[in-house]
């Protein structure tokens, strides 16, 4: 019933996305457990677990399931009632986590991802002098064109982050994927493969310019 991956997006005006709410579940007769992962203000908040940790648990009762949440900036023992509808699933935040600070959205709406979607996401992790970059391709291999593909930065000095969607970037007449490119406002994001580098530009002005590394 509950078992999956669930997600759900929330967009700003233009477009780019404001938020987005992940939960990963595994169910076992009436309990459940995964991760809850909230990234929000445009990316400049990540409230993930780290690697495989388990940061919800709860109780199913019907269609309904009581879990309790931690998250990663210390708040302890948030409680969320999820409510299943078919392949949908609403979030609805009852008890705030306490004893620390959190991200976490009041009500929010979520849909099951396919396994073949699962098995299409394929994640690299880049970094250069100042940043490291986590991609992420929906279309399996990153040689692929693709018009769904996500960007998570972080800036290294003050550790601030930005979360982005774009697509890969192909010569004419190619189905090859040489790169790939995001937008924030007019600002443009630009990783190159070969050679891996980032790029950011506000029209025709270069903000960064570094070469990269695969970690």
């Amino acid at each position: 019933m509950f078992s999956g991956h669930w997600s759900g997006a929330d967009s700003n005006d233009d477009g780019t996305p404001y938020s987005t709410l992940t939960l990963k579940i595994h169910q076992s007769g009436n309990r459940i457990s995964g991760q809850y992962c909230f990234i929000t203000q445009n990316g400049n908040r990540i409230d993930c677990p780290t690697d495989d940790e388990e940061n919800l648990h709860g109780v199913i009762k019907d269609n309904k399931a009581r879990v309790t949440f931690d998250s990663s900036f210390g708040g302890k023992g948030g409680v969320a009632q999820l409510l299943l509808h078919g392949n949908k699933l609403s979030w609805h935040l009852k008890n705030e986590p306490q004893q620390g600070n959190f991200y976490a959205p009041d009500v929010y709406e979520l849909t099951r991802q396919n396994d073949k979607e699962i098995k299409l996401q394929k994640i690299k992790v880049m970094s250069t002098k100042d940043f490291t970059v986590t991609l992420v391709s929906t279309c399996g291999d990153f040689n692929k064109s693709c018009q769904d593909v996500e960007y998570y930065g972080l800036r290294n000095k003050d550790q601030s982050q930005i979360s982005l969607k774009g697509h890969t970037v192909e010569d004419d007449n190619s189905t090859v994927a040489k790169g790939m490119l995001f937008k924030n406002g007019n600002i443009e994001y630009l990783i190159n493969f070969d050679p891996l580098k980032l790029k950011v530009s506000q029209g025709a002005r270069v903000l960064v310019e570094q070469d990269g590394r695969w970690e």
